[in-house]
């Protein structure tokens, strides 16, 4: 495990609060018991913490809290348009979690929510009953792992353990879990199933230390790639988000050389590619709060309130870049957006 990976594990919240309808959950009583000695609060709802106003995003992520809460009403969605279906029409995402351990300077998170405290939701068995119910009509891809890293987290709160066994029984929920998390343990501790992807996010090492800061590095995060990939877990590749940047432009040729020396291309799913890309709402509310970030003031462009690189340039750099990946991965392998 990663340096960032064991400091987000097992490092003390500053406050635990807990939602007065969550303090009989097995899963609340669990992490009241690991984390006897921190603090906690009880509170009528947890949005009475977590959306109240001016709230400092940056100084809140160096001083997390962990909020536990009773999710209610919606419990899975469609997936949005700026996410890769990878092949799926019924694609849906589901958030166990609010916000995440890592601080990528890139991430939308920040964006889409007014606190950096994260918000863990601790009634499983509703999340089932809403996934049977969209499991009634049709096949589904899930993206369990979208608003934050399950096997970062994993230490924490082992959902992914609560969910197995309804994955294994449910084979026409494809599920992907996405992360950048070097927790080798997690493969060698669970049973590969046909209808689970491990998605891996991979970076350039300049990219990781331009805008991933604190996260693993680029060498642990192969290592956990090919740990699971040697436990016979089904592999994604993610080289997303892309980034078009005179500092890093060099970096990709390389980096995608590189990364098919280290991890056999026969032996992964398949791969994701796409370019930074964000809501414009989030963007204009990151923008506020990192005032001082390079990423924020490029000149980008704005389509269907999406914002992105100009379309011409992304379509010179994933030509380039495709013409490398050619020659490791079939093109029917590879999903761009």
């Amino acid at each position: 495990m990663s340096k960032s990976d064991k400091r987000s594990n097992n490092s003390m919240f500053t406050t635990i609060y807990v939602e007065e309808k969550a303090l009989e959950y097995p899963i609340t009583r669990q992490l009241l018991q690991k984390y006897a000695d921190c603090p906690v609060v009880t509170i009528r709802h947890y949005k009475d913490v977590f959306n109240r106003p001016k709230q400092h995003f940056a100084l809140q992520k160096q001083n997390q809290s962990l909020i536990l809460a009773v999710k209610e009403g919606q419990f899975l969605y469609k997936g949005p348009e700026v996410c890769q279906n990878f092949g799926h029409p019924n694609f849906y995402y589901t958030s166990f979690v609010l916000n995440c351990v890592f601080d990528c300077e890139y991430c939308y998170l920040q964006g889409m929510y007014p606190s950096a405290n994260m918000v863990a939701f601790v009634n499983v068995e509703d999340f089932k009953k809403s996934m049977e119910e969209v499991l009634v009509e049709k096949q589904a891809f899930l993206a369990a792992s979208y608003d934050t890293d399950l096997i970062a987290f994993h230490n924490i709160v082992p959902y992914v353990d609560y969910f197995y066994d309804f994955f294994r029984e449910n084979p026409d929920l494809l599920v992907e879990i996405r992360t950048k998390s070097t927790n080798q343990s997690f493969y060698r501790n669970h049973e590969p199933l046909e209808n689970i992807i491990i998605a891996f996010t991979l970076t350039p090492a300049e990219v990781i230390e331009k805008y991933e800061r604190h996260t693993p590095s680029l060498e642990a995060r192969i290592k956990a790639v090919n740990t699971a990939i040697s436990q016979g877990f089904k592999v994604r590749i993610c080289f997303d988000p892309i980034f078009i940047d005179p500092e890093i432009d060099h970096a990709y040729e390389p980096f995608y050389r590189y990364i098919f020396t280290r991890i056999d291309p026969g032996s992964i799913l398949d791969v994701g590619y796409g370019f930074f890309r964000m809501s414009e709402d989030f963007f204009k509310r990151i923008e506020k709060i990192r005032s001082s970030s390079l990423l924020y003031a490029e000149d980008y462009c704005k389509d269907n309130g999406v914002i992105s690189y100009p379309s011409h340039v992304m379509e010179k750099i994933q030509k380039e870049h495709m013409s490398i990946l050619y020659d490791y991965i079939g093109k029917e392998k590879i999903f761009t957006l």
